[in-house]
């Protein structure tokens, strides 16, 4: 952040001046200016000898701005003590500034300042002063173009440019009067001619985390225009200007560590940019830094990040050598870690175990309640559903939803599906249905040949799309045979076709062709013998029901269908157990009362106070704070809500009306876990959520 000190001085023996005007002008061109978190302003009034000292020593500024009289070889006009002038010589002002190395501009908005600013650019890279004397009007003018051209992320030498372009279009003839002074053999402290925009992401209030990315941060914006969340000023809406700068950014830094790869706003921000950047030409380029962190990347993460190069930071000493690959890399070259052999060297060095706070407290070893489950996690509850599940999956043909709000641990259930498939020796192919991307989906020739291929690459077969899409059929068919005719055929054993997040077709146009082909399969099952090696899982969070025209053509409505319930009291007290019971049976109703079974923020919970980095008392107080516990969760909730008008208006009229009138906007945020619904009324999710969005969500 560049700090811009304002010295004004206007001594009561001289001529009356607009200095209010001029930096109201400057103040306001800053506030609309797209880099605006780059800036700082610091104003003083009726500035005497002692006090430039003392500003300079107090706030070190980037800019100097200087408005009031000049006197020519006599020195810039101050006020003494008295409010009367007080001229300061050109040597006395060089000597001064000569002592602070941090100065990159000085500005002199004075008549006839030009000696001072040829005596001061000795030792600053930029000076500018008025070889004439100047009127109020074309003063105000070049600040406002100097200063707008600057919020712009333009150079020292633009910004001249700019402010005498300012004067000359008001048709006001003084648009020479200001000139630019060089410094001799200048310090580089301009922005590269080339500047890209940068957005930095990384988990909040975590160590070495946040201390490295505003080292990065500070390093970074000599050259480049860069975005990190603590630039942002007081009453900024952070959820637009998060989308808007991942938007506009050329590159994304995320730092990776073992507590930040489970961070659900840092793996919002990756998942944005990496959809953006199919449409966007391959902007923003995701830039990976792992933060001595040595293990595999866990889905979805590992979906955006293990095809593309990283670095690594092991200490501070690696910092200076980070921050030139970083500056390489937005130069045009990649991070050092690209090679498979170079990777799993990283990987394969002293594996770095989850976090487990104070361990020597601990009275069991605990597990970060992030992402999906380890099958052998002494952790996982398991609800009858479970039990059902496993079963069914066990026989020859069958077809498992799985539906629940997100976070409910579907995917987690759906894993230890097809772990028990595998035992019973069958095949298994995951697809993850939100790593298409919004280009596949918007095309349905796209989506049905894509889909054939990567279902072919994951059973590791000959791909054969295209020989199948010479035939004059429709996608569905096409698909149908590929599947039944070659995989099946060829493939020797059971498969499990298992898809996650399918309701990223629901907004598609061929969203019936699609689910109405996968129930032709369960359909087939009964007169075709090869479909009966092919069993279907699929996991959704959003009701089905209200967006398929046909039931009949539904493959959610058959088969075994699984519906996930939010924890009861008697798990979430199994849970507190497993944690150590750091809950007593009241605190264990509160923190039901509170979350009402919510999975998820239960794990999350008993987490935090088991681990002791909250206190019991303290969970509870600060359980809507943005830096306390359920955070990074309730901000990456406001974050998916963004620009989303329809959800927007349908959650306050749950949380004002308990009521919701439009059953499509219902069933989307039941699926996105924030509602649900006792009899007709309708109501937050949970208590956490009511107080949270009451506070946070405008219309």
């Amino acid at each position: 952040m560049k700090k811009i000190l304002i010295l004004s001085a206007n001594s009561k023996d001289s001529s009356r001046l607009r200095l209010d005007e001029e930096a109201r002008e400057i103040q306001a061109g800053l506030e609309r200016a797209k880099i605006r978190e780059q800036f700082e302003i610091i104003t003083k009034w009726a500035v005497r000898p002692d006090d430039l000292r003392r500003a300079l020593l107090d706030h070190n500024p980037e800019i100097i701005h200087f408005s009031g009289h000049g006197g020519g070889d006599q020195g810039l006009a101050l006020e003494d003590n008295a409010g009367n002038m007080q001229l300061v010589s050109s040597e006395a002002l060089s000597t001064l500034f000569s002592l602070f190395h941090g100065i990159e501009c000085v500005l002199l908005n004075a008549c006839y300042s030009q000696a001072q600013a040829e005596a001061i650019s000795q030792h600053i890279n930029y000076v500018v002063g008025m070889n004439q004397a100047i009127g109020d009007r074309a003063a105000i003018k070049f600040a406002l173009g100097f200063y707008d051209a600057l919020g712009a992320g333009r150079s020292y030498q633009d910004a001249y440019k700019f402010g005498c372009v300012s004067i000359a279009l008001e048709n006001i003839p003084e648009s020479v009067t200001p000139v630019l002074k060089y410094r001799d053999n200048p310090v580089n402290t301009e922005p590269a001619a080339q500047a890209k925009r940068v957005f930095i992401s990384y988990k909040r209030n975590v160590a070495p985390d946040e201390l490295i990315a505003l080292q990065v941060f500070q390093a970074l914006t000599r050259q480049h225009q860069v975005f990190i969340d603590q630039t942002m000023l007081v009453g900024t809406h952070w959820v637009e200007r998060i989308e808007t700068e991942i938007r506009q950014a050329d590159f994304l830094i995320t730092f990776l560590s073992a507590q930040s790869v489970h961070s659900e706003m840092v793996e919002s921000e990756i998942k944005m940019a990496h959809n953006l950047a199919q449409f966007q030409g391959g902007k923003p380029v995701i830039l990976p830094v792992r933060i001595a962190y040595r293990e595999p990347f866990q889905y979805p993460l590992s979906a955006y990040l293990n095809n593309i190069n990283w670095a690594f930071w092991q200490g501070m000493e690696d910092t200076p050598h980070l921050i030139a690959e970083l500056n390489q890399a937005i130069s045009g070259g990649q991070l050092s870690i690209g090679a498979v052999q170079a990777k799993a060297d990283i990987l394969q060095n002293q594996p770095t175990p989850l976090p487990r706070p104070f361990p020597s407290a601990q009275p069991v070893s605990l597990e970060m309640p992030e992402g999906t489950m380890d099958c052998e996690s002494k952790f996982y509850v398991e609800r009858s559903s479970d039990a059902i599940t496993l079963d069914a999956i066990k026989r020859q043909g069958v077809t498992i939803t799985i539906k629940g709000p997100r976070q409910m641990g579907k995917s987690s259930l759906l894993i230890r599906t097809t772990n028990a498939a595998v035992t019973a020796g069958k095949q298994v192919a995951f697809l993850d249905f939100q790593l298409f991307d919004k280009s596949t989906l918007n095309n349905a020739d796209s989506f049905f040949k894509q889909f054939c291929s990567w279902l072919t690459d994951e059973l590791e077969m000959a791909d054969k799309v295209d020989e199948y899409w010479q035939m004059p059929l429709g996608n569905s068919q096409r698909c149908t045979r590929y599947v039944g005719r070659y995989l099946l055929k060829e493939l020797g054993q059971p498969l499990v076709l298992a898809m996650d997040e399918v309701e990223s077709v629901f907004d598609s146009e061929f969203r019936s062709d699609f689910f109405g082909m996968l129930r032709s399969w369960h359909n087939s099952r009964a007169t075709t013998p090869i479909w009966k090696k092919l069993d279907l899982a699929l996991v959704t969070s959003t009701e089905p029901y209200q967006l398929i025209d046909n039931l009949n053509q539904s493959p959610f409505n058959v088969g075994v269908v699984i519906d996930l319930e939010d924890f009861t009291a008697q798990q979430v007290a199994d849970l507190n157990h497993r944690h150590g019971s750091p809950l007593n049976f009241n605190e264990e109703q509160q923190l039901i009362a509170l979350l009402s079974g919510h999975p998820y923020l239960i794990r999350l919970a008993l987490y935090w106070v088991a681990s002791r980095r909250l206190s019991n008392d303290e969970l509870f107080a600060s359980a809507t704070a943005d830096n306390g516990p359920f955070g990074n969760h309730l901000r990456n909730h406001l974050f998916r809500l963004h620009n989303k008008t329809e959800l927007i208006k349908g959650m306050l009229q749950v949380i004002h009306q308990n009521t919701c009138e439009d059953e499509r906007v219902f069933f989307r945020l039941r699926g996105a876990g924030l509602v649900h619904r006792q009899g007709r009324v309708v109501m937050p999710r949970c208590q956490l959520y009511a107080k949270y969005f009451r506070e946070n969500l405008r219309d």
